[in-house]
């Protein structure tokens, strides 16, 4: 059976290295902003946007946008369902890393 290998069991979606980065930056706040986020990771907004876009559609990340003195402003925000997935996948990489020592 494939999903037996704890390896077959890693989440694709947060394995990949910005989105995992964009979800360990989000770990520890209650929400950051894109521009702040964008800046912590160096990267564009578009790259940052594709990463978000992937996030929220397996609800891991809340995007909230709304107008501060006519400028637009994106808030991200780790949902409960990706905490869950996040500390499950740091998890699943510690066993793994642990069977490899």
């Amino acid at each position: 059976m494939r999903h037996s290998k704890p390896h077959n069991l890693i989440d694709e979606t947060i394995h990949q290295r910005t989105r995992l980065a964009i979800m360990a930056a989000l770990a520890g706040v209650a929400s950051l902003e894109f521009t702040d986020l964008k800046a912590e990771l160096g990267l564009t907004d578009g790259n940052l946007s594709t990463h978000l876009t992937a996030l929220e559609r397996a609800g891991y990340v809340k995007l909230t946008k709304r107008f501060r003195k006519r400028k637009p402003q994106t808030t991200v925000r780790q949902t409960a369902k990706g905490r869950k997935a996040l500390t499950a996948y740091v998890d699943l990489l510690e066993n793994i890393l642990n069977k490899a020592r």
